[in-house]
């Protein structure tokens, strides 16, 4: 017997995942596929933010990191939660890259914020693709002052 998990969200992540998702449609896609985030920044307001992609691979920026940008652009440099948002029509499940995690990790106000990710589909989430993670779980071993060393010659 299939045993089903259920996730709950409450209201406050289901804001920022519709957020994510209303940012999903500016999203400018090249190559790739559509990404919309919506963070919760420690003044308990929604940044949002979509992919923008570019041909080189390199000049483009995910999602996560553009909502990010948005909130430290307002004045907000820590984040208490993230949203992520992807089209469906992708097999793996929706997961910020390692770049954004680690620059999750360096924004957020400790390593227990949440990841809500979840998938849409003619801008309709899909409830059953919702996944709750902490970054913590998602990336237990980030760079941080501790683990970089600077060598002086």
């Amino acid at each position: 017997m299939k045993k089903i998990v259920e996730i709950r969200i409450g209201k406050a992540e289901n804001d920022l995942l519709k957020a994510a998702l209303r940012a999903m449609r500016n999203a400018y896609v090249l190559w790739g596929f559509n990404v919309g985030a919506a963070v919760l920044a420690s003044d308990k307001r929604i940044y949002e933010g979509c992919n923008v992609e570019s041909w080189i691979s390199g000049l483009g920026i995910c999602a996560e990191r553009c909502a990010i940008n948005h909130a430290v652009l307002h004045g907000n440099r820590r984040i208490k939660a993230i949203a992520i948002v992807m089209d469906a029509n992708r097999h793996d499940k929706p997961r910020p890259c390692g770049a954004c995690l680690q620059y999750i990790h360096d924004f957020a106000v400790n390593s227990k914020i949440k990841v809500i990710m979840a998938k849409a589909e003619r801008q309709r989430l899909l409830v059953d693709t919702v996944d709750v993670k902490t970054v913590e779980e998602l990336f237990p071993f980030p760079y941080n002052k501790r683990k970089i060393c600077f060598y002086r010659s």
